[in-house]
């Protein structure tokens, strides 16, 4: 009875991490919490492990999961100007990316957490075309 359980265990533990991962594949969500007057988008592709999106510039790069751990790549990005707390709200979202360690999915909200505890919320969208 014993073995049964353990296995039963491990099979709804592999399971958790295969829907978490298969959440994000494919959407779009909008930054909820932003404190400028930028609009910030995070998409995930289809097909591969890359991120990708709009703040002042298009940005992209790639992610890893395994269960409600996630990382992301420092983004590329195109390197167009704007007003500056618009520039200065972008540059924090590039720094915070890399720092994300956990997201959580709720509906359609996804919350991302930084090793300092801070965190981003946002909610999906339509999805655009992929940048």
């Amino acid at each position: 009875m014993k073995k049964l359980f353990a296995f039963f265990f491990v099979l709804a533990a592999l399971t958790g991490c295969t829907k978490a991962e298969a959440d994000l594949t494919g959407k779009n969500y909008k930054l909820v919490d932003a404190d400028s007057k930028v609009e910030i988008t995070l998409g995930f592709a289809k097909d591969e492990n890359r991120y990708y999106g709009k703040a002042v510039n298009n940005y992209f790069g790639t992610y890893k999961v395994q269960g409600a751990e996630i990382s992301f790549s420092p983004a590329g990005s195109t390197m167009m100007a704007a007003p500056e707390d618009m520039m200065m709200a972008e540059a924090a979202y590039f720094q915070f990316l890399p720092q994300v360690q956990v997201f959580k999915l709720e509906g359609k909200l996804l919350t991302l957490t930084a090793e300092n505890g801070e965190t981003m919320v946002f909610e999906e969208t339509a999805a655009p075309a992929e940048e």
